[in-house]
């Protein structure tokens, strides 16, 4: 695209979550309901045809799959749909982090931590698996942690749901190989019928990682992973990380079980396991042993590979997932396993540049999947055809090599000569014996013997190396442990002494503060005395002052102080003395004026 766009359909979009090869993630707001969403988009207009109807039938299988899953840790689908040239699916918006994120820094969980997430995905599988939806792609990148750390199954786009719900178009596609390699079931890659239990054999390997910080399946290639997952037992989880009990084991031996019917039946049975082993007790009852079915033995040619995996859907599945990479192994494996494909051309050429360090030339792999998958739908009944040919060649073959009756018959008419030709070779025969047979079946007695000692040997040497091989892990195990424990401890005594640092920092900090506090303090008190003593002397020059200006003058100056109302009683006081004054001049005055006397009048 040119440019982003801002909305799709009513959905606001606000910030890119992330970008892939075929698609970018966005954290959008729904105007209508004001609630975040994340939405998933595909521009349908770089794909061709074919592959833009089939990533359109996953949002569409993604969101029937998810409507029918209302659990807490399923992560919610609201809508989906297309809006010009990007098709798009509307789900509940998470705040956290992929589980994959983690793991693939190898870090260890916390024993409780770990069976809590673990149980949480089992939980959410059941509640699928008993809603009749098989999830198919169960690994890391699938599984979200939100900020509460709750457990979050998403992306059910290759999910398959029951047969009642399935398309026949979607019937015939049960074969093909769907997921992520190193996360199928042995059944998933070979093609093969699968049900709830591939989610449980994906689930496993998840834990293992939990237990281990590794994979139990690993390679170069997504081949040599694939060959691995059907062949062979990984090492299990104590012998890497030595703190885990054996009953931690078993759990996981069951869920990797390469036969379905070994496994366990349900995820909610998986769960219990996992609980009994945390708690330490039995995690599977005696009566229902974790029993390993045998394997067929490896077949070491391409033309002997089970049916499904020279299905043409399984070849187009086969090169999609290796047209990218830069091992040659891949594309000469390939070739070995698809002599007659239809890119085993391109492949050995590939195979080729690799080999002689040349950068391979991709522009073989642009071809459209909708034509891929014509040829490949051509080619499937014209090998049927040579095979039908070749059968037909073989039983010719053999009707020619049967006995016939005529010939017999004409033996007996040369029957005389048998006596003569018997007993020539009966001679023959005895001088054979005794001269070469007899000294070559001792030889051959003596080699068969040296060969046993030497397959003895050998075995015993591949057991003392693997004993030795043991016993370096463990002690590598017992290093980091004991690597691990002195860093935990320098950082307990780093920290411990930071936060001695820290105490002595705050204690002379309160040290200094107390002494700016007494300080001030000090200031104050010889402020106060001094103003005290101010005071003390203005109202000891002017208590005995009859002027009442003078009392007048404390007051105005120190209206509230420790003397103001001695200040007003002798105010009061001077003022009455003032008032008696002044009374007794008054009466003083009218005695010292001369009597009037008046006259009579007559």
């Amino acid at each position: 695209m040119a440019a982003e766009p801002q909305t799709l359909g009513r959905y606001q979009l606000e910030r890119v979550l992330g970008k892939g090869a075929m698609g970018i993630v966005y954290e959008a707001l729904d105007p209508k309901l004001h609630r975040k969403v994340a939405i998933k988009t595909i521009l349908i207009s770089q794909l061709d045809e074919e592959t833009a109807k089939d990533f359109s039938m996953r949002f569409v299988r993604e969101a029937h799959a998810v409507a029918r899953l209302n659990h807490p840790n399923i992560v919610q689908v609201y809508d989906f749909g297309e809006e010009g040239d990007i098709a798009y699916l509307v789900m509940e918006f998470i705040r956290g982090n992929e589980l994959k994120s983690t793991l693939t820094t190898g870090q260890l969980f916390d024993r409780k931590e770990c069976v809590r997430i673990m149980c949480e995905l089992l939980d959410a599988l059941d509640f699928a698996h008993e809603a009749g939806v098989v999830h198919r792609d169960i690994k890391p990148a699938n599984v979200m942690l939100d900020n509460q750390g709750r457990t979050k199954l998403t992306d059910f786009g290759v999910a398959r749901v029951t047969d009642a719900d399935r398309t026949s178009a979607e019937r015939t596609q049960a074969g093909t190989m769907v997921g992520t390699p190193a996360y199928m079931s042995p059944e998933q890659i070979q093609g093969l019928r699968i049900d709830r239990r591939t989610d449980i054999f994906s689930a496993g390997i998840i834990l293992y990682q939990f237990l281990t910080g590794q994979k139990p399946f690993s390679g170069e290639g997504a081949w040599t992973v694939a060959k691995k997952i059907i062949q062979d037992d990984p090492p299990i989880p104590s012998s890497i990380n030595m703190a885990l009990s054996p009953e931690f084991d078993r759990v996981v031996a069951k869920a990797l079980a390469k036969h379905p019917d070994q496994r366990f039946a349900t995820a909610r049975e998986f769960a219990h396991a996992l609980k009994r082993a945390a708690e330490g007790k039995p995690a599977i009852p005696e009566a229902e042993p974790t029993v390993v079915v045998p394997r067929e033995p490896r077949v070491p040619h391409a033309t002997h590979a089970p049916e499904a995996l020279r299905s043409g859907e399984m070849e187009l599945e086969f090169w999609r997932s290796i047209k990218d990479s830069d091992d040659p192994n891949d594309f000469e494996l390939y070739v070995r396993q698809f002599p007659q494909g239809v890119y085993a051309s391109l492949a050995a050429r590939k195979a080729a540049k690799l080999r002689s360090g040349l950068p391979a030339d991709d522009s073989g792999t642009r071809t459209m999947a909708g034509a891929d998958r014509t040829r490949l739908q051509r080619s499937v009944p014209r090998a049927e055809a040579e095979e039908s040919a070749r059968a037909a060649v073989d039983k010719t073959i053999k009707l020619a090599d049967a006995p016939s009756a005529e010939p017999a018959r004409a033996g007996k008419r040369r029957s005389l000569l048998v006596p003569v030709v018997l007993g020539v070779l009966v001679a023959a025969g005895a001088v054979t014996y005794f001269v070469v047979v007899k000294p070559s079946q001792q030889s051959t007695a003596q080699k068969i013997e040296a060969e046993a000692k030497a397959r003895r040997d050998a075995a015993e040497a591949a057991k003392a190396e693997a004993q030795a091989k043991r016993d370096a892990e463990a002690k590598a195990q017992r290093d980091a442990q004991a690597k691990r424990d002195a860093e935990a401890q320098a950082k307990r005594e780093a920290e411990a002494q930071a936060q001695r640092e820290a105490e002595a920092q705050a204690k002379r900090d309160a040290e200094a503060k107390a002494q700016r506090e007494a300080k001030v303090q000090a200031q104050r008190d010889a402020e106060s005395k001094a103003k005290l003593a101010a005071e003390t002397s203005l109202w000891d020059s002017v208590k005995s002052s009859r002027k009442p200006a003078d009392v007048q003058k404390y007051l105005k100056r120190y209206p509230n102080g420790q003397y103001a109302e001695p200040a007003r009683q002798r105010m009061l006081e001077l003022e009455s003395a003032r008032l008696e004054e002044a009374a007794k001049k008054q009466k003083e005055g009218e005695k010292k004026k001369p009597a009037i006397i008046v006259p009579p009048t007559f």
